[in-house]
């Protein structure tokens, strides 16, 4: 994947995750319909934890993506 986490920035690191994904679905990377990396291996490849990307996957929910 391609996801990664700048744990020196002052973004908490759910909201870089997020903002990451959704550019991606903006620009059809994910087709409607597509499913997204599992929690697990998103929170290894970014060094993050499950909830981080749990967080991240809620509010993508959230905004209908």
């Amino acid at each position: 994947m391609k996801y990664a986490i700048d744990f020196t920035a002052p973004q908490k690191a759910y909201m870089q995750l997020y903002e990451q994904i959704r550019t991606d679905i903006i620009n059809s990377l994910y087709k409607y319909g597509d499913k997204l990396p599992s929690k697990r291996m998103l929170a290894e490849e970014t060094l993050t934890s499950v909830i981080t990307v749990e967080h991240a996957y809620a509010i993508l929910s959230d905004e209908g993506y």
